[in-house]
């Protein structure tokens, strides 16, 4: 079996088709950006508004360290420019001459680091678009999700009994129908990593959560939510 569904963003996935994803594995990363601007018609001698005669790169294209971004020749002289910087052209300014390059600061103290929340062999993936090869899975409509998660699931019954440890709920997502005050509090406390409930949740979380449209049982033990198609995909 298998699922197809859609993450958030435009980072460069870490990710490969034929690959076998863990849950924890690196997913992308997010570094800050610097904006560079280089001078081409000082670094030419060549007039600003005749900066687009020289280019090689247009607006959006991606430049590698050394790669050949604009060149002035002519009878007497041969200049060139290789960019200094791998990043995307972002502006071409013939008031003055200059480019700007949007750099990746990927050593950056800025720099997040987003991990796989889900798991399974990667069969395809399309853009922002990835379908998993799984052993069993069911597909639930959502109300509404705060964003892409998953993970481990711990299912809570509203029976009373009270009896989840740590074990239960470190890092995973709690589903059940609705859950008090007191249960929030502690399964955030004991480390959950996000929620999906039919109710809403009793108070302000900054944890990942979901509401469902349905309860939501099963033999199953880990979940993929879909903010954009607000879906919930339970499998293993």
């Amino acid at each position: 079996m298998k699922i197809t569904f859609s993450i958030a963003g435009d980072e460069e996935l870490q990710i490969k088709t034929g690959q076998t994803v863990k849950i924890g594995d690196l997913l992308y990363q997010q570094g800050s950006t610097e904006n560079l601007i280089v001078n081409l018609a000082k670094k030419l001698h060549i007039k600003p508004n005749n900066i687009f005669f020289s280019l090689k790169k247009a607006v959006g294209d991606e430049i590698n360290k050394g790669d050949l971004v604009a060149e002035n020749k002519s009878l007497l002289t041969h200049r060139l420019y290789r960019s200094e910087y791998t990043g995307i052209l972002k502006e071409i300014s013939h008031h003055d001459g200059s480019i700007t390059i949007s750099v990746k600061q990927e050593t950056s103290d800025k720099t997040t680091r987003c991990y796989s929340y889900f798991q399974g062999e990667i069969i395809h993936i399309a853009g922002r678009e990835i379908t998993i090869k799984v052993t069993h899975q069911s597909s639930f409509p959502l109300k509404s999700a705060s964003q892409d998660f998953g993970g481990l699931v711990s299912f809570i019954k509203n029976d009373g009994s009270d009896q989840e440890t740590i074990q239960d709920i470190d890092n995973r997502i709690i589903i059940a129908d609705k859950i008090s005050e007191y249960q929030q509090s502690k399964f955030e406390a004991l480390g959950a990593g996000g929620f999906v409930t039919i109710q809403p949740l009793p108070k302000p979380t900054e944890l990942p959560f979901a509401l469902s449209k349905q309860t939501l049982m099963g033999d199953f033990t880990a979940c993929i939510i879909d903010k954009k198609n607000n879906t919930i995909f339970l499998y293993n």
